[in-house]
């Protein structure tokens, strides 16, 4: 299995990632990849925390693009919904509810 996935090309990486690897298959068009840095196999730099990565989609619903490495990555698929202004909303307008309604129930 490990023999397989040595011998994917970038295009099949790329397409399995959802990311813009596939360039470095093109021998002439990963010249800015190169200018920025980034060793073979990567297209970006981490927005986190700096390593190499991979340009990518952003995990959540926003409309953006951006570059990250795969544990980034995939710690920002898991918490995006923190990111949001209603989830903050309904969670404490759950804790006020909650809170009232045990509150009501202790004074019957």
């Amino acid at each position: 299995m490990a023999a397989l996935k040595a011998e994917m090309s970038y295009r099949e990486k790329a397409e399995k990632r959802g990311c813009y690897c596939d360039v470095w298959d093109n021998k002439e068009a990963p010249k800015y990849l190169i200018e920025q840095g980034l060793p073979e196999g990567f297209c970006g730099k981490c927005e986190r925390c700096g390593a190499n990565g991979h340009t990518r989609h952003y995990p959540g619903p926003a409309p953006y693009t951006g570059a990250w490495c795969d544990d980034c990555y995939r710690l920002l698929g898991k918490t995006w919904f923190f990111r949001l202004p209603m989830f903050w909303l309904v969670l404490i307008g759950v804790l006020i509810y909650g809170f009232f309604k045990i509150s009501v129930q202790s004074f019957n």
